[in-house]
């Protein structure tokens, strides 16, 4: 009997570990679609992120991830990196005291429709955090925000990435575990 129970139990174990895991999705999100429909022919600016994380690089580089991926997508006209940089530099604006208000200011002086502000909230091995918002120059009314944190060992994070040197790096490369959750949260922005 006992030989059964055990032959039962491990059948199961086996089967739970082959069950198909579903593809982690970002889900803390809002979207006003018919604004967003009309950013297809505006340009948009990818403004320096805030660094709550307490790891001097991560704003900048979670920056240009983001903009990297919300390229990708084709939907935008992105205001060129080196341009938003220059213009920080001849203001001496401070990523980290930029509020919505002085948002849209740059963003007109950068000739932008909208502008993406975000914060980077956490960036460790195996744990990185985002929220990142658009608000249209404007009517300073925010169009899009998502935000999420992404975990290494989260099994739906694993499935989205190939073979096992992937699923490691997930867990001790925290540029590549951003690069994910940027791609993620800008795929929010054509989500149907």
């Amino acid at each position: 009997m006992n030989k059964i129970v055990f032959v039962g139990i491990l059948s199961l174990t086996i089967l739970n570990g082959c069950a198909a895991v579903t593809p982690y999705r970002v889900t803390n999100f809002f979207v006003d679609k018919t604004a967003i429909a009309e950013l297809h022919t505006q340009r948009v600016a990818v403004l320096p992120f805030q660094n709550s994380s307490g790891d001097y690089p991560a704003g900048a580089k979670v920056t240009d991830e983001f903009n990297l991926q919300l390229g990708k997508l084709g939907e935008f006209v992105l205001v060129e990196r080196l341009r938003i940089e220059e213009l920080y530099k001849e203001q001496d604006f401070d990523p980290n005291r930029i509020d919505q208000d002085t948002a849209v200011k740059i963003g007109k002086m950068l000739g932008a429709h909208d502008v993406i502000l975000g914060n980077v909230l956490e960036y460790s091995k195996g744990k990185i955090g985002v929220s990142v918002r658009l608000v249209n120059v404007e009517t300073g009314k925010q169009i899009w925000q998502a935000r999420d944190t992404l975990y290494a060992g989260d099994r739906r994070v694993k499935v989205l990435v190939d073979g096992f040197w992937q699923k490691m790096r997930l867990k001790s490369d925290k540029e590549f575990l951003a690069q994910i959750l940027c791609q993620l949260l800008a795929q929010t922005f054509v989500e149907k």
